[in-house]
């Protein structure tokens, strides 16, 4: 009995001796909302992000809430596009995501005559900060130009 006491607080003093840092989250979660110009939200939107040194591109859509998620991206530099039929594409370009940070980053789609694409560059000092849980940044629609622009 007295040798089944002593593995067993030695097993705890072993678990509680390890850095909590190691059970730190290391992939980053994305995730927002998906809207148009009026501030509805769109459901069924496809998003994507894509990670630029890899190329493994990760895909989602839009719930009900007109909300998406990545909750496990690996770190890097990544590309995110919301698109929908109807509506021309948007894009973040350069989103830098570190180990268990959290981003929120919303779309605000336009609509779109046939085949126009509009191209939002965020970089990443501007979007990121990495002492909140939270980060959103919108774009004024002056700021949008559609790509190739």
């Amino acid at each position: 009995m007295k040798q089944l006491a002593f593995a067993c607080s030695a097993a705890l003093l072993l678990c509680l001796s390890v850095p909590s840092h190691t059970f730190a989250q290391v992939n980053a979660t994305v995730g927002g909302t998906v809207s148009d110009q009026s501030g509805a939200v769109i459901v069924m939107a496809a998003v994507s992000a894509k990670n630029n040194a890899t190329g493994i591109v990760t895909n989602t859509t839009t719930n009900a809430n007109g909300t998406y998620d990545f909750s496990s991206l690996q770190p890097g530099t990544y590309t995110l596009t919301a698109t929908i039929s109807g509506f021309k594409t948007a894009t973040y370009n350069n989103v830098g995501l570190g180990q268990g940070q959290q981003v929120r980053l919303n779309f605000n789609l336009q609509v779109a005559a046939a085949g126009e694409t509009v191209s939002v560059v965020a970089e990443a000092d501007t979007v990121l900060a990495t002492t909140s849980a939270s980060v959103g940044n919108t774009q004024p629609a002056g700021r949008l130009q559609p790509a190739g622009s």
